[in-house]
């Protein structure tokens, strides 16, 4: 199973939306969550239908400031335990009959004489529960100097208060792969300040129920802070058995003839058809997302002009990429236009959602997966 997590600074842009339903295209994550969604939770509704996840909770912004926002695919179970301005807290699990696992998606305080409250609630939440729990997103605080790229160093006493709570709840460092910081403030020179603010931390009972679980920077155009992705291992066989029990129902004896030999032809045209037009651009975002992971990767103040052109391309791509959007789905164009409708999306994505093959079961029982 994947979780994503991102700061997306605001949800207002169409194209902050589609880099949003880019990342959930590639990485199928049951568990989304938003921070600085900068709408209200009214707003914030809307998008379940564009991700494909059906569950939602959200909360209100403060202005143009705030807002947080929880989706989940309608096969695991979620339930709410607390939630506030800065945090919601659940419980999760695939399977009813499991022992479900904690999980609290957080937005750190963004001042610094205030971040001694979110270390307090940390600790009040520790206090409620004895059993695996994870915690990810914008801490808006860096664990070591080394995870603060700046001329000027890091006060040490933010950075302590921070590890001490971590201790204190024992929760430990997931670690990533990828780029080593998740916020980037884009100035120039000595202006530059790259940070890992963003990251993943649980406890010792979490960990050892998922060994293999991992976490990956997500580089995008559309905000100043990277997304995580944590992928853990949470899959179940129900899937392969539901389908190997409805294949063995099948009519061997039934011929549609002609009729189903003209839809094989069409199904395969489209095929061709959809690999050409909407398979291009996805490789294209994901070969411009690793094109700019590089270029942040090799200088972010030398390649400073290099990486902006960089994000314009992305910008543009996803632009060109919500247009075709809005051509795939069986809707009438002369009806809907350019607009971008939740009956349009519902038509695509659920559809597309539904015919996805996550792995093949091979004859000696092993499991395929590419």
């Amino acid at each position: 199973m994947n979780a994503l997590a991102w700061n997306s600074r605001g949800l207002g842009n169409s194209r902050t939306v589609r880099e949003l339903c880019n990342f959930v295209e590639l990485h199928y994550p049951k568990l989304v969550f938003l921070s600085e969604t900068r709408m209200s939770a009214n707003r914030s509704k809307n998008l379940p239908w564009k991700l494909g996840l059906k569950n939602c909770l959200a909360i209100n912004s403060e202005g143009l400031s705030g807002g947080l926002v929880l989706f989940w695919d309608e096969h695991i179970n979620v339930s709410l335990l607390s939630k506030g301005e800065c945090y919601i807290d659940v419980l999760g699990t695939e399977n009813p009959d499991d022992a479900p696992w904690r999980a609290t998606f957080v937005y750190g305080e963004p001042r610094v004489e205030n971040r001694r409250d979110m270390w307090a609630l940390m600790r009040t939440l520790c206090g409620a529960w004895s059993g695996p729990w994870m915690l990810i997103g914008d801490f808006n605080e860096a664990m070591w100097q080394y995870e603060y790229f700046s001329e000027n160093p890091r006060p040490e006493r933010q950075m302590m208060d921070f590890r001490e709570v971590l201790s204190h709840c024992d929760l430990h460092d997931l670690g990533f792969s990828g780029l080593p910081w998740t916020y980037n403030n884009n100035q120039g020179g000595s202006r530059n300040v790259r940070v890992r603010l963003d990251c993943s931390v649980a406890n010792t009972d979490w960990i050892s129920l998922f060994l293999d679980a991992s976490v990956a920077h997500l580089t995008s155009s559309r905000s100043d802070h990277k997304a995580l992705l944590l992928s853990i291992m949470w899959e179940r066989e129900e899937l392969g058995i539901v389908v190997e029990q409805a294949w063995k129902k099948r009519n061997p004896g039934s011929d549609l003839g002609a009729l189903a030999s003209a839809m094989q032809g069409v199904t395969k045209e489209l095929r061709v058809w959809s690999k050409e037009k909407f398979g291009n651009v996805t490789t294209l975002l994901e070969q411009l997302r690793q094109e700019l992971e590089s270029l942040e990767q090799e200088g972010p103040i030398s390649n400073r002009e290099a990486i902006l052109k960089a994000k314009r391309d992305l910008d543009e791509l996803l632009y060109r990429e919500e247009m075709m959007w809005l051509q795939r789905s069986r809707i009438t164009w002369i009806k809907e236009g350019d607009r971008n409708t939740k009956y349009f999306h519902l038509q695509a994505r659920w559809r597309a959602r539904k015919n996805y093959i996550k792995r093949l079961k091979r004859d000696d029982g092993s499991w395929c997966h590419d």
